[in-house]
């Protein structure tokens, strides 16, 4: 992951969000995007300090996935990521927590694209020994529909169109169908407009009339942003 880029997509996505970093206890900083307006703001003392203490509330609870701080106009929100990485969020209250959940959301699939996709490097050219290895399933990560078609949130205005449309050509089992494939595509997307456009595919696929198809993608197509 190119955590400065992720960091600053993250910051600008959301109006509420002040500034973001990205903490291990053994590392410290990995990599952080803090606005101008949060003055004298040490991350790496209370990166510390908070994974301190998530480590010893664990041993008397359930682990300890999530934290929150309030200060006295800005919120700490934190949440643990894969290889003991820990996203720390600084927002305004404003912020609603199905927001943070999403906001999360993202944090979390493009931590598990990465570990999906690791680096490979070119073999020697030896004989190679085929060795059985055992397949490994891939983790579902939750998704919050309703969070992500909720208003106010950024693809909340086409993915209800989507629906609806969908809706409009096979009928009432459109939304749970409709809920099905979106948590699918989560899975291979960060949601944005950019890869919204991935979606479409898998929705044609539930439709059974060609005609029915063809009718969908005109009605959908203003709903992209013209390239």
């Amino acid at each position: 992951m190119n955590h400065e880029s992720f960091l600053l997509d993250l910051v600008t996505s959301l109006p509420e969000i002040n500034g973001a970093f990205i903490f291990t206890p053994q590392t410290g900083i990995l990599s952080q995007h803090i606005d101008d307006s949060i003055q004298n703001f040490d991350s790496l003392a209370i990166g510390k300090k908070l994974t301190v203490i998530a480590g010893k509330a664990s041993d008397h609870f359930n682990d300890i996935t999530h934290l929150q701080v309030n200060f006295d106009n800005i919120i700490l929100s934190g949440r643990l990521l894969p290889e003991q990485k820990w996203l720390f969020l600084l927002h305004t209250p404003e912020l609603s927590s199905g927001m943070i959940r999403m906001t999360l959301q993202l944090a979390l699939n493009n931590s598990a694209h990465e570990s999906d996709s690791p680096a490979t490097h070119p073999e020697p050219q030896a004989k190679k020994i085929a060795a059985a290895v055992p397949p490994v399933s891939k983790e579902i990560i939750p998704v919050d529909i309703d969070v992500l078609m909720s208003p106010g949130a950024p693809l909340a205005k086409q993915l209800n169109a989507l629906q609806d449309e969908l809706a409009n050509c096979i009928g009432p089992a459109a939304m749970p169908v409709f809920h099905d494939v979106l948590t699918a595509w989560c899975q291979e997307n960060t949601p944005g407009l950019d890869t919204l456009k991935h979606l479409i595919p898998l929705l044609n696929k539930e439709i059974d009339d060609s005609e029915d198809v063809k009718i969908f993608n005109n009605n959908i197509k203003d709903l992209f942003p013209q390239e």
